[in-house]
C-alpha cells in the first residue's frame, strides 16, 4: 500500500473516498466500449470531476497532469526517485523527472 506521510492518507483511503462518492461503484474512470484509459479520457475525466465536485478556485484550477506532477515530487521526496518512477509507471527516469521539474512554481521565502 502507498501513502504520503506529509498527507497521513493512504491510497486505499483515498480510493474509498471515490467509491463513497461514485455511489458504491468500484471503477474511479474506465472507457466501457474498450476498457482502456487513454490519457485524454482520463484527463477529460479528471476536469469533469473537478467541475462536478463544487469546488471553485482562484485563478486557473490544477490539471490532472499538475497533481501527478506533485504526486511524483511528494512521493520523490518521501521515498525516492526510484519509487516515484514505478509508481508513475515510466520507463525511464527522464520521464520521471519532467514530472519532477517545478517549472519555477515552488515557493519563494522573503
Amino acid at each position: 500500500m502507498t501513502c504520503l506521510e506529509c498527507l497521513n492518507l493512504s491510497l486505499s483511503d483515498v480510493l474509498q473516498r471515490f467509491k463513497t462518492l461514485n455511489d458504491g461503484e468500484h471503477h474511479i474512470v474506465a472507457d466501457e466500449k474498450q476498457r482502456v484509459l487513454a490519457k485524454k479520457t482520463l484527463s477529460e475525466a479528471f476536469m469533469k470531476a473537478r467541475r462536478e465536485s463544487g469546488l471553485e478556485w482562484e485563478g486557473k484550477p490544477p490539471s490532472f497532469h499538475e497533481i501527478r506532477s506533485l504526486s511524483a515530487r511528494l512521493h520523490t521526496e518521501e521515498k525516492g526517485k526510484d519509487y516515484a518512477q514505478k509508481l508513475l509507471g515510466h520507463k525511464s527516469a527522464t520521464m520521471t523527472d519532467k514530472y519532477r521539474d517545478v517549472r519555477g512554481s515552488e515557493w519563494t521565502e522573503v
